[in-house]
């Protein structure tokens, strides 16, 4: 049985090589994919791995889609088209990609290393996703905690301090103190930030911390008993600033508020819509009770016809919230011997809620909804959904309609 070869992993030696040429050794389809696994002699491309997701590109213009590493240290490229073995190709990496997981794992060091180095927590886990890092550290951070890490590690980027990527030799390791989420032994490949963070990865970075651009840190939360944090680095951070800008100015022209205040300016407006909300609430309640008075008034001095020979009874009142729709049903279920049915607007039509004293409301809503163009159900009490038939049908399926007990 053949060993097979180890693929040479260029970006080990230059993490800044764009293009390569290299020899296929091999290329099989991949079942059902249409897809073929193909391996190289050598490649620029990183294989997924370490929290971060594979470089993409194109081997002779066939797009690379996915790449990964087998243990025995074999990388595949998964390819979108077939390429001949013992061919030459060149290999094109999506540069822009590729330069930005860069700036932004270099970040995630810096700010790793600076949580360890200031708080003695370790990170226990890293995802460098399409626009977002995602770290867990083994403890609790406060915000203040990490408006300190964000002061020091920017600070480190604006020193623009040299980043070194190295494999030590294996008799120092063990007197080595670096980072690591695993018990490594062999095989051992070192990331240096002077006087910041020394961490054993896998991954290409920048050379220098000054290419990392800012560091921002988004978000946190706790997550696996300690803290996740959400941070972005370079362009990313550059278009996550421009949105929050674009809606924060947005926010000042609609409050007149300049920017310091917008929060203030939009707490103060939650406040006011809460006590509008509660006011407007109060007043259809008493406006459903109006109307269920009126009727009441009517009925009991015999002088009205606005219920049907079938016993329902159909009252609609224009831009009900639900409260007020249900307390106008529940009180209209005293006032006939059918369906009382309380409808108001909706955006296709009209919402409704149904109540009866001895009607199966629950089957009947199906009949309702066939008839009507609706949605909906519930219990025999009541039912509640939407109509999309226009009001003038919905009275007349009422009035003409007796639904057996």
């Amino acid at each position: 049985m053949t060993t097979p070869v180890k693929t040479e992993k260029l970006y080990d030696t230059d993490a800044y090589c764009k293009s390569f040429s290299a020899t296929v050794l091999s290329c099989d389809p991949v079942k059902g994919s249409g897809q073929y696994a193909v391996v190289l002699n050598r490649t620029a491309f990183f294989p997924e791995g370490g929290g971060q997701y594979a470089d993409t590109g194109t081997l002779n213009d066939v797009p690379v889609l996915d790449v990964q590493m087998s243990d025995d240290g074999v990388i595949t490229h998964y390819c979108d088209g077939a390429l001949p073995p013992m061919t030459q190709v060149n290999g094109v990496l999506d540069w822009d990609q590729r330069y930005e997981r860069m700036q932004n794992h270099t970040g995630e060091h810096l700010v790793s290393g600076t949580v360890h180095r200031l708080y003695g927590l370790d990170n226990i886990g890293f995802h460098l996703g399409e626009r977002d890092v995602t770290c867990d550290f083994n403890g609790e951070l406060s915000d203040e905690q990490l408006r300190e890490v964000e002061r020091v590690v920017n600070r480190a980027v604006w020193e623009n301090v040299d980043v070194y990527a190295e494999y030590p030799d294996p008799a120092t390791l063990p007197d080595l103190d670096y980072r690591s989420k695993l018990e490594l032994t062999e095989d051992v490949r070192l990331v240096t930030i002077p006087g910041y963070d020394v961490c054993a990865c896998c991954a290409p970075h920048v050379a220098r911390t000054g290419e990392v651009g800012l560091i921002k840190i988004v978000n946190s939360e706790k997550a696996h008993g300690g803290t996740r944090i959400h941070m972005i680095c370079g362009p990313w951070a550059l278009e996550d600033y421009t949105v929050k800008q674009t809606n924060i100015l947005r926010i000042v022209d609609l409050t007149s508020t300049p920017q310091e205040e917008t929060a203030d300016a939009v707490e103060a407006l939650q406040r006011q819509n809460g006590h509008l909300t509660h006011e407007l609430s109060v007043a259809q309640q008493h406006q459903a009770n109006i109307a269920l008075q009126f009727l009441k008034d009517q009925m009991e001095g015999e002088t009205f016809h606005g219920a049907a020979p079938s016993g329902n009874l159909v009252v609609y009142l224009p831009s009900l919230e639900t409260d007020a729709l249900r307390a106008l049903a529940n009180g209209g279920r005293e006032l006939c011997c059918g369906v009382f049915v309380a409808l108001t607007d909706s955006a296709n039509g009209y919402r409704y809620i149904a109540t009866a004293k001895k009607l199966p409301l629950s089957k009947l809503a199906r009949e309702f909804n066939e008839a009507l163009n609706g949605r909906g159900g519930g219990r025999d009490e009541m039912v509640q959904g939407s109509f999309g038939a226009d009001l003038a049908d919905i009275e007349e399926f009422f009035r003409q309609n007796t639904f057996p007990a």
